[in-house]
């Protein structure tokens, strides 16, 4: 906010917000008071109001559930890790037969138990995300079983909480997600250190040696020497040659030349396509997971009741900063009289329509005029609807359409009325709140008519 250095939400801060959401929603008096000067003295945007409002609201609540699953995941973390580089170490050890006499590895086992393993498990992992994320809904079952263990050692979290801090939503990912998939490439980067190291290690304190004789036909010095000139073009190599292939196919031994050009190959092979991609991911992930922070919409139903409860006013008929050009949409075509229900909009909106446009009529000509207006409109668009004449499937296609219409950036407000110019059933305008509350809009409100206001 303007005047107010901006401060970014935190992991630990969204956990305790989430947590206290959950637990105890109310607001105190003071609190609410205090927010609201707040946001009179410097102004900002109302996302921007809205998330620091939320971190002030959350000091007058108990906290610590937020540290705990921050501390836990920083453990799980250099666990994941260190328990990732002993299995690295592992899978090379296990690598290392008995072969003509001494101690050797199988080229093609090498390549396929390092990189080839690594990348289908990536390209599964990329599926899996595409399947779970867009299509299903969830996490995957490698981070679904990290977030139960996290939860478990965390403690102090709710189900119902720890479900909103992990299910992100149309255009707002989830913090925790990416966390969650921070971890796991961390393990990603500590099997890959192991695998270097172990290698490594195995060549400085044991005569190794490599070969990559096999009996099926297809896994031949052509093919070898296509797979090794693939995978070297990544640094602009040219893989091993016919001559050094030659040389390592069993262990008649060869020149030292052709050894020293496969160890060159063989790691930076895995520094490239094992040990970078990892790094890379668990960079993209922190990335994503700060600017999912720091991008915070807070459009969940329990966050768009607190904020109206924090960000209340109480009813003054204001003049000042009257301001004109709203578009006023009538659904369904009441023919209300805009006579009738100026007043509130003045009073109220502090905006003045000069035309109501009817919308979701059989009629496409009214329907084009009403399009072609709000496109223009500099204070947004009122959508005027009885309360009980609630359609989900089609005032969310309408809503969509004005949206698309109006742009991503227009302010969209809901008049819930009651029959003709008259306030809604309270039963009615709450089924309207929760309705519009489940579209997750960050510039869509909803509002009841009220009488004489």
């Amino acid at each position: 906010m303007t005047g107010r250095k901006k401060v970014p939400w935190s992991l630990g801060e969204l956990v305790d917000f989430e947590v206290a959401v959950h637990q105890s929603p109310a607001v105190d008096g003071d609190v609410g008071r205090r927010i609201r000067e707040g946001m009179k003295v410097d102004g900002g945007t109302p996302l921007r109001q809205r998330r620091w409002g939320f971190q002030e609201w959350l000091r007058s609540k108990k906290r610590g559930a937020g540290a705990k699953v921050e501390s836990v995941t920083r453990f799980l973390g250099v666990s994941l890790f260190v328990l990732a580089l002993l299995a690295g170490v592992g899978v090379i050890r296990g690598m290392v037969i008995q072969y003509g006499g001494g101690k050797a590895i199988n080229i093609w086992v090498l390549l396929a138990g390092t990189i080839g393993i690594q990348w289908l498990m990536l390209l599964g992992g990329l599926l899996t995300f595409v399947l779970f994320r867009y299509w299903i809904g969830g996490l995957g079952w490698l981070r679904e079983t990290l977030s139960s263990l996290v939860r478990r050692l965390a403690g102090r979290v709710s189900p119902e909480a720890w479900g909103a801090l992990i299910q992100g939503r149309g255009r707002q990912p989830s913090a925790m997600g990416w966390r969650l998939t921070r971890m796991l490439q961390m393990g990603g980067v500590g099997f890959n250190v192991g695998l270097i190291g172990g290698l490594f290690g195995v060549l400085f304190f044991t005569d190794i040696q490599f070969y990559w004789e096999s009996s099926l036909s297809q896994f031949g010095g052509d093919s070898l020497r296509q797979v090794t000139r693939f995978l070297a073009s990544v640094w602009g190599g040219g893989g091993l040659d016919e001559v050094e292939i030659a040389g390592l196919k069993d262990l008649s031994g060869g020149e030292r030349s052709h050894w020293e050009a496969f160890y060159r190959f063989i790691f930076l092979a895995l520094l490239v396509w094992g040990l970078l991609p990892r790094v890379f991911f668990w960079w993209f992930a922190r990335w994503r997971e700060v600017r999912t922070l720091a991008r915070l919409e807070f459009q969940d139903i329990g966050h768009r009741k607190l904020w109206r409860e924090i960000s209340k006013v109480e009813r003054v008929v204001a003049m000042e900063g009257l301001k004109d050009g709203v578009v006023l949409l009538d659904v369904g075509g009441q023919d209300l009289d805009l006579e009738e229900i100026r007043p509130f909009l003045l009073q109220r909106l502090r905006v003045n329509p000069e035309r109501v446009f009817s919308v979701a009529v059989l009629d496409d000509a009214r329907e084009r005029e009403a399009w072609e207006a709000m496109r223009g409109a500099p204070c947004g668009v009122v959508m005027l609807v009885e309360g009980w004449a609630l359609s989900p499937k089609q005032m969310t296609a309408l809503i969509e359409r004005v949206r698309n219409e109006a742009g991503e950036e227009t302010v969209l407000r809901v008049l819930v009325m009651g029959d003709g110019v008259r306030a809604p059933d309270e039963e009615d305008f709450v089924r309207w709140q929760e309705f519009i509350d489940g579209l997750r809009d960050p510039g869509l409100e909803c509002l009841a008519f009220i009488e004489n206001e």
